[in-house]
């Protein structure tokens, strides 16, 4: 590709640049402060027509907002104005930005041109992006996913892995770039960039804005008081009140502390994106705190209630990667959110590492890299409060109800065991294998290959299977507690103690029902199961999140755990393969994954998964139960049973799922 076949890109002096950026900068400004931004002269550069226009904004070299259009020609001064107003407060990605965060961020403009279809299809497409040139624009199935031409520089990127990137941005599969059916647009552009702080003379911060009036407060906290105990009564309370205006929030709770006594019971809401009315989510909580405290039986003057009212989120990275310099511990709350995981805490008597560090302790995060950092204004007459929310495992009952009898297999017991019967057709010579790996989608689709690979095993009398967590209920690594799976051809045995001392012997693992409520990773492999080792006893594991360093802590204490007993269980790792490429981009993937499993090299399958972005699922439980098998001396050989993918079954090729079956010893 020359470069003459692309419209030719604007050209900006070093004076057009600083007017560029110091406008753009006092619209974000004046957005995020709600003042009237200084207008800065864009001189011939106002009306120029221009292909688009984008607004980043930065925090330590992490992305903190970028907004902007492309495809519908504008002037150069519209475009920039609207650019520059979302990416201060309309980025779906971020809550809005602070005020409080202006003097830390880099802003960058970029103005875009040249937009053309790549001609090119398949492989060939990789030559024709130029990294460092090309912004690229993907459409496929209703989707749309723009990068400019400075991410992959950003991220180090090469051409092809900003293809899948930009897929991964429109919500496609990685590769959906190959496909014929994907329209790839290139483009150009010109950027400049600075410091917020080169470019608007930011006011000194002043005491941030209370939330309430000091007498507001009082009188809206004494107001909660009388609703409280008028609902204790059973009288009809106020539902607003009137002394105090109403207000929106993205941050309240109420702290109930006995009289007397250190405990305390906190009720809270907070939201980063969007805000919520003061008074009608105070009463709510009024209701619920009304609730509590009579079941605890507590009396007039047993307990206190304290307000905690938060307004104007701020960014500040990741744990392992963040920017609490001028981080105001006495007007702030710190707020740290590990996936279904968060603690909102606020201490004036203990400094910013001291605040992170007991936040940080009791998230009991396990990866600081994925914990993102925020901050909260916060407006109350307690002196500190911490609230941890995180999912708490429960224990249920002693027999686990079936969860997908009649959608990934039948709930007829005639029915099923017909199926099974066909599933278990051929007879077979099985022999002892350490661990195996077997596919979890429907019966229709898998049970075929999962069915082949638990025939050829000699099944001991305990079986280990170890899935991934696909539901957002329970904890994210999660052993099911129960002493029994219930089945529609009669119940399988678990083994409770086993399980209890899988989750002591194992960090980060918990006994939890919940998380196994309604996952189909370990059940679905339960009745094939039962139909060859009715007597065995099947422990269930799911994992959510994890890493390599994670994966082997897991495999020490599930090998310190095998050798100490009697008869080594059957590892089994359930596991689909890649999900919805083209029948013949998911065997490529699927192949590079097998390829690292069959060659016993756990490490390699990780970053291999990782690296070509194959959604293989079970990839964590493949690494944990290769590196325990590694661990013990019994990592010798991978045997590949069988290979399909859901297009067999269709007959639709264009969007598929992989499934195989391996034999571990």
């Amino acid at each position: 590709m020359q470069p003459n076949q692309l419209t030719q890109v604007m050209e900006l002096s070093t004076d057009q640049e600083q007017a560029l950026l110091q406008q753009a900068a006092a619209v974000v400004a004046g957005t995020v402060t709600h003042c009237r931004p200084v207008e800065i002269p864009l001189g011939e550069l106002q009306d120029k027509t221009v292909s688009g226009a984008f607004v980043s904004l930065k925090r330590q070299r992490q992305l903190r907002s970028c907004c902007g259009s492309f495809g519908q020609p504008l002037p150069l001064g519209q475009a920039l104005q609207q650019a520059a107003v979302r990416a201060a407060k309309d980025d779906p990605r971020f809550p809005p930005v602070s005020p409080s965060e202006l003097a830390h961020l880099d802003l960058e403009v970029w103005l875009l041109s040249g937009l053309e279809t790549v001609p090119e299809q398949g492989a060939d497409r990789i030559d024709a992006v130029v990294v460092g040139q090309h912004g690229l624009q993907i459409r496929a199935d209703g989707r749309s996913g723009l990068l400019l031409p400075g991410v992959p520089l950003d991220h180090g990127w090469d051409a092809e892995e900003f293809l899948n990137q930009t897929c991964i941005k429109a919500g496609l599969p990685p590769t959906a770039w190959k496909d014929s059916g994907t329209t790839l647009l290139r483009f150009q552009g010109i950027s400049c960039a600075a410091s917020f702080t080169e470019l608007v003379d930011l006011a000194p911060e002043k005491q941030a804005k209370t939330i309430l009036g000091p007498r507001e407060f009082a009188q809206y906290l004494q107001y909660i008081q009388s609703t409280v105990d008028a609902l204790l009564k059973g009288q009809v309370p106020s539902y607003y009140c009137d002394a105090v205006s109403d207000t929106n929030l993205q941050g309240v709770a109420l702290l109930l502390s006995r009289t007397g006594t250190d405990e305390e019971l906190i009720l809270s809401k907070w939201a980063l994106k969007q805000t919520f009315p003061m008074q009608s989510t105070v009463f709510s909580l009024c209701q619920q705190l009304a609730q509590i405290i009579s079941r605890l039986n507590l009396k007039s003057g047993e307990f206190q209630i304290k307000l905690v009212l938060a307004s104007d989120p701020a960014m500040h990275g990741t744990l392992a990667q963040n920017d609490l310099l001028d981080f105001d511990f006495q007007q702030r709350s710190l707020l740290l959110i590990d996936g279904q995981k968060n603690v909102w805490s606020h201490d004036r008597d203990q400094d910013t590492p001291n605040l992170l560090e007991a936040a940080q302790q009791a998230l009991s995060c396990e990866q600081p890299e994925t914990v993102q950092v925020l901050s909260l204004a916060v407006q109350t007459t307690t002196s500190r409060f911490q609230i941890v929310n995180r999912p708490r495992a429960e224990l249920g009952t002693e027999i686990r109800p079936a969860g997908v009898a009649g959608t990934f297999y039948p709930a007829d017991p005639a029915r099923m065991t017909a199926q099974l019967g066909e599933l278990f057709h051929d007879q077979v010579d099985a022999q002892p294998w350490a661990a195996a790996m077997v596919p979890h989608a429907g019966w229709k689709y898998s049970g075929k290959i999962a069915a082949r690979v638990l025939n050829r095993i000699q099944l001991p009398s305990t079986i280990i299977v170890i899935g991934p967590k696909h539901t957002r209920e329970g904890v994210d690594w999660a052993v099911a507690p129960h002493q029994a799976w219930q089945l529609p051809g009669g119940n399988l045995n678990s083994d409770r103690a086993l399980a209890q001392k899988l989750a002591e012997q194992i960090p980060g693992l918990e006994l939890d029902a919940a998380a196994h409520r309604s996952e189909h990773a370990i059940e679905v492999e339960l009745p094939l199961i039962q139909r060859l080792a009715p007597d065995a006893k099947v422990i269930g594991i799911v994992i959510g999140s994890g890493n390599l360093p994670r994966c082997e802590e897991f495999a020490a204490g599930l090998a310190r755990v095998i050798q100490e007993m009697p008869e080594p269980p059957l590892l089994l790792i359930s596991s689909d393969m890649n999900h919805f490429a083209t029948d013949k981009e998911n065997r490529r993937l699927d192949e590079l994954a097998l390829e690292k499993m069959r060659s016993l090299d756990p490490e390699g399958l990780l970053e291999t998964v990782r690296e070509h972005h194959i959604s293989m699922c079970g990839v964590l439980p493949a690494v944990i139960v290769m590196k325990t098998l590694q661990k013990m001396g019994k990592l010798n050989q991978i045997e590949q049973v069988g290979y399909a993918t859901s297009g067999d079954v269709t007959g639709d090729s264009s969007r598929v799922v992989g499934y195989a079956g391996l034999l571990i010893n």
